[in-house]
């Protein structure tokens, strides 16, 4: 029996199904967010987790290991997550290339090179003082390349290109500095592998104001990429101020990803497989593909950082290695069922 003959119409049915479909995934990454306070290298019983909690005690060491260090890492990995998958699914509208990811854009570049300058010419070693001078290398390298992409009547070729040429650069004179202090490469090595180590409440309270306006310049950006979906003129037709709406998607991915890299580093794949999977359940709408990105993206951090320190892994794996090892797979299992114009 059709959907329209039992009194509701296919789209609000398909809305219902999203609707479930998002609370779902909720409820699970409220279900892994549990599991992540509790399992570790050692594991809590629920019981310490709840009154750590609720009843914090600093002198118990399964107190100070949960409230200072997991939850901390959680909240790192949850925002992280929301930020990558976002920016990841603005990167891939706005470009229209399925294979886009936040790299693109010179911003992974601009921050690894902002942190290597950093070490190097002021001999700063602690990663939280990178954060700053990750965020202005990332919106720096971020700027240039829509400038050289031809500003708000940039083309998704010219951005593209623009990103590439400039990330190209920016990779070179980054190994370039490398070589000259082994120093700077030991402090370098373990903050370009991106991961939630050591992230301080302070941290993740001043990139807030940033994370936040990003997601609601995205929100409004969002409308503007579903016009241009269907191509520039389909768009300008409909009354759409192309290059506003990119001007407006590009600078939420520039203070979400940036943001990002420079609390956790650039943490690969993230970016790139969270939108896939969006797209998957959320289907063409970008309104609902940011939404689900948003979970989607949490979700995938929240486990690799979980996976990272399980026993099986040393207790102390990296989480942007572990987003390799679980987003490869997955994105390898989506091209052989769907092929590359499925993605």
């Amino acid at each position: 029996m059709p959907v329209s003959a039992i009194g509701v119409s296919p789209p609000r049915a398909a809305a219902s199904l999203r609707g479930l479909r998002l609370a779902g995934s909720l409820l699970g990454l409220a279900v892994l967010s549990a599991a992540a306070l509790r399992f570790g290298f050692r594991p809590a019983s629920w019981d310490i987790v709840w009154s750590a909690l609720t009843g914090f005690d600093p002198n118990d060491a399964s107190h100070i290991v949960i409230r200072e260090m997991r939850l901390p890492r959680l909240a790192g990995a949850v925002l992280a997550g929301a930020a990558l998958g976002i920016s990841g699914a603005l990167i891939q509208g706005m470009t229209r290339n399925p294979l886009a990811d936040p790299g693109l854009l010179g911003i992974n570049g601009g921050a690894a090179l902002g942190v290597v300058i950093c070490i190097l010419g002021f001999g700063i070693t602690d990663p939280a003082a990178f954060v700053w001078v990750a965020l202005g290398g990332a919106l720096a390298a971020s700027v240039l390349v829509f400038l050289l992409g031809g500003g708000s009547g940039a083309s998704p070729l010219r951005l593209v290109l623009a990103g590439a040429a400039l990330s190209a650069l920016i990779l070179a004179l980054t190994r370039a500095l490398l070589l000259v202090s082994s120093q700077t490469l030991d402090v370098y090595r373990f903050w370009v592998l991106g991961g939630f180590d050591g992230i301080a409440p302070a941290t993740l309270i001043a990139l807030l104001p940033f994370l936040a306006l990003g997601a609601g310049l995205a929100a409004v950006a969002a409308a503007g990429l579903n016009a241009l979906l269907l191509g520039e003129d389909t768009a300008r037709g409909l009354g759409v101020r192309t290059g506003l709406a990119r001007a407006t998607a590009g600078s939420a991915i520039v203070l979400l990803c940036g943001a990002t890299v420079a609390m956790a580093g650039p943490i690969a794949f993230a970016g790139l497989i969270v939108p896939h999977l969006a797209r998957w359940a959320a289907g063409p709408d970008m309104r609902w593909t940011l939404a689900f990105s948003a979970v989607f993206g949490p979700l995938l951090l929240v486990a690799a950082d979980l996976a990272g320190r399980l026993p099986l892994f040393g207790g102390n794996m990296q989480a942007g290695v572990m987003t390799a090892l679980i987003g490869g797979p997955v994105l390898v299992w989506m091209v052989r069922r769907n092929g590359v114009r499925g993605l």
